[in-house]
């Protein structure tokens, strides 16, 4: 069986195969019991950890009346009632069921990442499990990488002259990402490019200028070769980008703004939603990418222009 970290947003989700004795071990913790789709739109779809999705590598490893992948854990308890008088786990059983594939990833998962899921647990044991419990407040815009808001070059005010700008946001269709085949091979930079690849795509992997670390100046510089800049010239949509900066738990996630005013996301390969950690819209006016509920993801670095009809990869 194969287990696989689900956390990420931007970054591929590390993986891992369990042995037969670990495999079995897992099995019995979650005898009857109703075990939660691996990929639903009805999943809680935070930014940060979302537990772990086990999934079975051959059909001969299938196991009758066991889906043959299955989430374990996250925000929400990760087992659902179907009236099929299958019983629930209970937060103690689920914490300790990731607990133990945990355990079974320490040769794949960096320290300071272990480190900081196994605080998650620890906080997610504790009575009041709320999100704003578990993560600081979003953080003030970054004032270290000016360039995000920098003033545009002559030859770049010569193409906006040439192209004036038209901002051209789409209307909210989480359906078109929300399904089997599509929900996890696409994240939120396909999303917020508005751009289905099927490969996870990543900033300036298209473009051959993949980023090389995860902060606003490399990750903005990315998807600035892709085509995604800091000023608008042409037909554009509004995108933004914001960074969880580690040192346990570093990655990148971005938003884009739809035609009704609100901002919309896809936490990695989960659904596309248009609410924050705790629920609430992020409508455009009291709630933005800037302020809203983004969990481990506290660094606001800027506003982007993404040009109608951009690819990625």
């Amino acid at each position: 069986m194969i287990v696989t970290l689900d956390a990420f947003s931007g970054r591929s989700n590390p993986s891992w195969r369990l042995s037969e004795k670990d495999g079995r071990r897992l099995l019995d913790r979650v005898a009857g019991k109703t075990l939660m789709p691996h990929e639903s739109p009805d999943l809680e779809n935070v930014l940060g950890p979302r537990g772990f999705i086990v999934e079975a590598a051959s059909d001969d490893e299938a196991i009758d009346g066991v889906p043959h992948a299955f989430r374990v854990g996250g925000p929400l308890p990760s087992l659902l009632s179907t009236g099929s008088g299958n019983s629930l786990l209970s937060t103690p059983e689920s914490i300790e069921a990731e607990r133990f594939l945990l355990d079974t990833g320490k040769h794949v998962l960096d320290e300071h990442l272990l480190a900081f899921l196994e605080d998650t647990l620890r906080r997610r044991a504790l009575p009041q499990t709320e999100a704003e419990m578990l993560w600081p407040e979003p953080a003030e815009p970054a004032e270290e990488e000016p360039f995000i808001h920098a003033q545009p070059t002559q030859e770049q005010v010569a193409e906006m002259a040439l192209a004036p700008c038209i901002i051209a946001n789409t209307p909210y269709n989480p359906g078109f990402w929300n399904q089997p085949g599509v929900q996890s091979k696409n994240n939120c930079y396909n999303y917020s490019m508005n751009w289905r690849s099927d490969t996870f795509a990543q900033p300036g992997r298209i473009s051959g200028h993949m980023y090389t670390a995860i902060n606003c100046a490399a990750v903005g510089l990315a998807a600035n070769w892709d085509g995604c800049r800091a000023f608008c010239s042409g037909s554009n949509k509004n995108v933004a980008l914001v960074i969880a900066p580690g040192p346990g738990f570093v990655d990148y996630h971005w938003y884009r703004r739809h035609s009704q005013g609100f901002w919309g996301h896809k936490p990695g390969g989960t659904a596309a939603r248009n609410t924050d950690n705790r629920g609430r819209l992020i409508d455009g006016v009291r709630l933005t990418p800037a302020n809203c509920d983004r969990g481990p993801y506290t660094i606001f670095c800027g506003y982007r222009f993404s040009p109608t009809g951009m690819r990625v990869r």
